[in-house]
């Protein structure tokens, strides 16, 4: 897997050219442009989430079919999110960020029907990659329902087993993140590069008090860091191998279908339309083990000629996360923030 430094370069000449007219009228945007979709992970409700979508009858659909599942008022949630709903706890945040995925999907399919049926490819965030692979028609959505109920369910048993956080560290080059990493570790507390934003964006995460002494050491490199508060597991790390079983479990209980457009998976492996599930399915049944490369995920779909995201999702994070991006091609500075849409959903 490539690094990010060794892909991203920085600064604009001065001889950028003007951008094309379509970005500035994204609902003009051709079909033949090479798009992709991008799903955000959990922690992205809030009150009112889907108000737009939800006047559509497949929509409304999918909910039902959700409340069903999961055996809680998804409906109400999406509406009113209160502090008695607990929408922040693990398993329920991830239930809801799929849902509402799937649904910003329908409602990007009904407006943009001609990019929807082109797409170039898809990528989802953590637990947004299955709704990925809803897009790409490797599962149907009842299916994601039964995998995303398991890891989400099978996460909130660890995280009321085991004390855990994240860090989120800004400034450190990969290589020495992950020798402050190895140096915290103790044979009892673990932690571990988890995410990859962007140029020296990181994420660690692991069990408390090893995150804790992570903070401490990257104190003395003069970086800036932060504990991300909404974040209570080590997902994405080797902590999670037996959440991860679990999981598998259920993937494999599913018949999977080959993609009908690219996959970017978080781990920073790519797999063109048409492959063989079979090929793919371990880097899926290992997903909560291995590290969440987002910024490999974006340089590689640049470098591959990705000129316009939709982020279909509650929210704009992963437009956000792109602010961390950009890559040299032909003379001129692409920065990824500004080729993507957040869905208004």
């Amino acid at each position: 897997m490539p690094k990010y430094s060794e892909i991203a370069q920085v600064e604009n000449p001065p001889e950028q050219k003007d951008l094309p007219s379509w970005l500035a009228h994204p609902l003009k945007v051709p079909a033949s442009q090479p798009n992709m979709l991008l799903f955000p992970g959990e922690m992205t409700h809030y009150a009112g989430m889907l108000a737009v979508c939800q006047r559509l009858p497949l929509v409304q659909e999918m909910i039902e079919l959700a409340t069903e599942a999961f055996d809680f008022d998804v409906q109400r949630v999406f509406e009113e999110c209160t502090a008695e709903d607990e929408a922040s706890r693990t398993d329920r945040s991830q239930m809801l960020a799929y849902v509402a995925d799937c649904a910003a999907y329908e409602l990007f399919r009904e407006q943009q029907p001609e990019v929807a049926s082109n797409l170039r490819a898809v990528a989802g965030f953590s637990v947004g990659e299955f709704a990925a692979l809803v897009a790409a028609g490797v599962m149907s959505y009842d299916q994601g329902l039964l995998i995303v109920k398991a890891r989400g369910e099978a996460m909130q048993r660890w995280v009321e087993q085991l004390p855990m956080a994240a860090l989120a560290v800004f400034g450190l080059e990969e290589t020495m993140l992950a020798e402050l990493c190895a140096q915290t570790g103790t044979s009892h507390q673990q932690v571990f590069l988890s995410h990859g934003w962007g140029r020296r964006c990181f994420v660690c995460s692991g069990e408390r008090e090893a995150v804790e002494a992570l903070q401490q050491l990257t104190a003395q490199e003069a970086v800036y860091t932060q504990l991300i508060e909404n974040r209570v597991d080590a997902g994405h790390t080797p902590l999670a191998a037996e959440i991860a079983a679990e999981v598998e479990e259920a993937i494999s209980s599913i018949p999977m279908n080959p993609p009908r457009c690219e996959v970017y998976f978080g781990c920073g492996y790519r797999v063109p339309a048409g492959e063989d599930p079979s090929v793919f399915l371990p880097y899926l049944s290992q997903q909560l083990t291995m590290p969440l490369r987002w910024d490999v995920v974006v340089a590689s779909s640049l470098q591959r000629g990705i000129r316009r995201y939709f982020e279909c999702g509650p929210g704009q994070s992963l437009k956000e996360l792109m602010m961390f991006n950009s890559i040299t091609a032909q003379t001129q500075t692409i920065r990824p923030y500004e080729l993507t849409t957040a869905m208004q959903v």
